[in-house]
């Protein structure tokens, strides 16, 4: 059984069990002072037996036998008629009925006294029917129980401590409701609160990651506020930068220190924006490591200046298919450009085929490779780990569920893919933090590269046939060689260049020589 998380119940739920409180003394503030008022008036009657013939003992134990009578006699008809006399009600504002209502006698245990006590609407009135009562009671039971032919008794019923008027109503007790609103609006807020942090799916901690998908957290990025004051902003961009190196520092702890090639996969909630790849591109350059990022997803905001990704693949690619995105994300600075996006609707047989290779090819040029892929390119995503890329999930604190991520761990687990773990993105200030706290031994995944990169310049990127086994650059050089015509295998032929511009940066795609897309290998790469 799963323990009950106490901390983070409170945590996460003070403020509504705060405010149901609140509401609750507030709602019971409001019905108490709806509900009418009543006054409680008392007045003490004390019997007295007299006797010639009796002893005081026999007297006390007629008394207090005589006494426990009395109580029911108040709502006689001579003690009723005698209170709407003496206070001049009229019949049809207060009838028998409600006199009665209104009069209670009691009588304390063990003693000869007899309390009545009168609820009325005013604090006069309750007074007023406390005393008539008190005195058309005693006349009562004096004309009863006395006789003129016999003295040997005399029973009297005298009132003792007269009935004041109220200072404050008796009802209702306005403090004690409002307490009891407070309470149960607590209890109510409490129960909420149990059950908005048991049945919340989204992620929110590091605790959520693991025990949802048994992944670590590799990094934490904070969520940069809409509004940031000048002297703060500088401490933002601190917190953010060391971040971002954290995350970094983690991967290739998780990964190991040769791994190069990383695969970000998007949760559903999640957001890779520009701001994030730029926050990975200058996190490495602060490493010396120049690195490069494939966003392979077509319907995300494109940075301004990021380069078009046809321009690294070989053959022709349809035309945009669908409109452009109606907000694109902000463009990045000058000094981080290395991001080539989908301009152009790429099929997705086309991705599956060429970009493994592509990103090998890559790494001859650049450092670290990031590609950005779709949830739902598993093919992709299989073929591109296969080449020795670590595999990043990505989600987006308190907005990405569990659920989502379950399915997407359980699919790559599947397909043989072990993640390096979970970077959580737009975190809270509070919750930044060193995420390796948290790792285990058995989270090392420990990546081994494929195959070394030989030095080789910028022309000679080729894009090899996929296959089964993993994909080297020195697999790419000899299945180019073995195409070239009159060329022996092992030997340097003509080679077929693409992301090549004149100057011999990665500018505009050149045409591949045409015994590379006619032949098997080219035609299964296009």
């Amino acid at each position: 059984m799963e323990d009950v998380p106490y901390g983070r119940i409170l945590r996460e739920g003070w403020l509504i069990m705060v405010i149901a409180a609140l509401l609750g003394g507030v709602a019971a503030f409001g019905i108490a002072k709806l509900l009418p008022e009543t006054y409680s008036a008392n007045s003490t009657l004390l019997l007295q037996v007299e006797s010639s013939e009796a002893s005081l003992f026999e007297r006390n134990q007629f008394s207090l036998a005589r006494i426990k009578t009395y109580p029911a006699l108040v709502d006689s008809p001579d003690v009723v008629d005698g209170v709407r006399a003496d206070l001049d009600l009229s019949v049809d504002a207060y009838s028998d009925r409600d006199i009665r209502r209104m009069l209670v006698a009691e009588n304390a245990t063990d003693t000869v006294l007899l309390t009545i006590r009168a609820d009325a609407p005013t604090a006069s009135l309750a007074a007023g029917m406390a005393n008539s009562a008190a005195r058309n009671l005693s006349e009562f039971i004096e004309d009863t129980e006395n006789s003129a032919g016999d003295d040997r008794y005399d029973v009297s019923l005298d009132q003792m401590i007269p009935a004041v008027e109220p200072a404050s109503p008796s009802s209702p007790q306005v403090l004690a409701i409002t307490g009891l609103g407070l309470i149960a609006g607590f209890a109510l807020g409490a129960i909420l609160a149990v059950y908005r942090t048991t049945t919340n799916r989204r992620l929110r901690t590091i605790s959520d990651v693991r025990r949802a998908a048994g992944l670590s957290v590799v990094g934490r990025i904070p969520r940069r506020p809409r509004r940031s004051r000048a002297r703060r902003q500088g401490q933002e961009e601190v917190a953010e930068a060391a971040a971002y190196a954290d995350a970094i520092n983690s991967l290739f702890a998780l990964g190991g220190t040769a791994v190069s090639r990383f695969v970000l996969i998007p949760v559903a909630g999640a957001i890779v924006d520009g701001s994030v790849l730029q926050g990975f591109l200058t996190a490495f350059a602060a490493t010396g490591r120049r690195a490069c990022v494939l966003d392979l997803r077509g319907d995300t905001g494109t940075p301004a200046n990021a380069r078009s990704l046809s321009e690294l693949l070989v053959g022709d690619v349809p035309p945009r298919t669908h409109p452009a995105p109606p907000h694109p994300a902000p463009p990045l600075p000058a000094a981080v450009s290395d991001i080539y996006a989908m301009t152009t609707d790429i099929p997705m047989s086309t991705l599956e085929s060429e970009v493994p290779a592509l990103v090998v090819s890559l790494g001859l040029d650049f450092d670290i490779v990031l590609v950005v892929a779709p949830p739902s390119a598993s093919a992709l995503v299989e073929a591109t780990a296969r080449t020795g890329a670590g595999v990043v999930l990505i989600v987006r604190h308190n907005a990405t569920s569990a659920t989502d991520l379950v399915a997407i761990a359980t699919r790559l687990r599947v397909m043989g893919v072990r993640p390096l773990g979970v970077l959580m993105t737009h975190v809270g200030p509070r919750d930044v933090g060193v995420a390796a706290e948290s790792w285990r031994e058995s989270d090392r995944v420990g990546i081994t590269p494929t195959g070394a990169p030989e030095p080789r310049g910028r022309h000679d990127l080729a894009i090899p046939v996929p296959s089964e086994e993993p994909i080297t650059p020195t697999d790419a050089r000899d299945a180019r060689d073995a195409d070239a015509p009159g060329t022996a295998p092992g030997a340097v032929g003509p080679e077929p260049t693409f992301g090549v511009d004149p100057a011999g940066g990665l500018g505009g795609a050149s045409p591949a020589p045409a015994s590379y897309r006619g032949s098997r290998k080219g035609r299964a790469a296009r």
